[in-house]
Formats: C-alpha cells, structure tokens, sequence
C-alpha cells in the first residue's frame, strides 16, 4: 500500500489517512509496475488534482470554490507538517488563539482547515469533538 505519512491539503489524498486516490495504486495496478512509474504517477497527480474524483470531499470543495484558500491552506500544511517556510501569518495567528485556548494543534489545523479558515465555526467543531 502507497500512502502519504506526512500530512497533506491535497483533493486526491486523505488529510486524515494519508490515502491516494490514484488509479494505478487500486484498479488499474499491474505486476509490471516500478517504482519509478508509481512516483512519476505521483508527482503528475500533486501536480495536477483532480477535484471531481476526490480522496477527500472538503478539500476538494475547497479547491474548487475557493482556490486561492486551498492554495494557502495547503501551504500551511506544509509548514506545519513538512517543515517549508512560513507563508500565512494570518492563519498562524487563528492557529496560535484556538491553541491558547486548550486545543491540540493538530485538531486545531483540521477544524480551521476544514471550515475555511473561521475561527468561530472552527471553535465550534472543537467542543463538539
């Protein structure tokens, strides 16, 4: 089984389970396969999603009717959980009062994540867990 460790803000890939949505890793493997075919197959697919075939419904909506939120989303994933630059002080600072406030950071991430970054609508989704 192929799957992401890291966590990742991406349509085809679970932001829970680190699951892909990729033909070649289901219905349509072959014995034949290498490694290299799996990768190149990855990378096009991080490269190019496929929002109406998603592995995770929420961020798919996201992507699609609100990109550039996706796009900073997905960077701050990378920052938290990959260790790139920072890019979004202002979803840092939403993060850092939910946190100070008693949650942990990775439900914190996921709840603000998954309501568009509202603070109010992420703080609710928090005490109904």
């Amino acid at each position: 089984m192929v799957r992401f460790i890291s966590k990742i803000w991406h349509p085809n890939i679970s932001s829970v389970t680190g699951a892909i949505c990729l033909d070649i890793l289901k219905d349509q493997w072959a014995a034949a396969m290498t490694l290299r075919t799996v990768l190149l197959s990855l990378q096009a697919l991080l490269a190019a999603a496929e929002p109406d075939d998603p592995q995770d419904a929420v961020v798919a909506n996201q992507y699609k009717q609100n990109p550039e939120m996706f796009k900073q989303t997905a960077r701050l994933w990378s920052h938290v959980y990959a260790g790139a630059p920072i890019s979004s002080p202002d979803y840092t600072r939403k993060i850092d009062k939910l946190c100070a406030m008693g949650f942990d950071k990775n439900a914190v991430i996921a709840a603000l994540s998954s309501k568009s970054w509202d603070v109010e609508t992420a703080t609710e989704l928090l005490l109904s867990n």
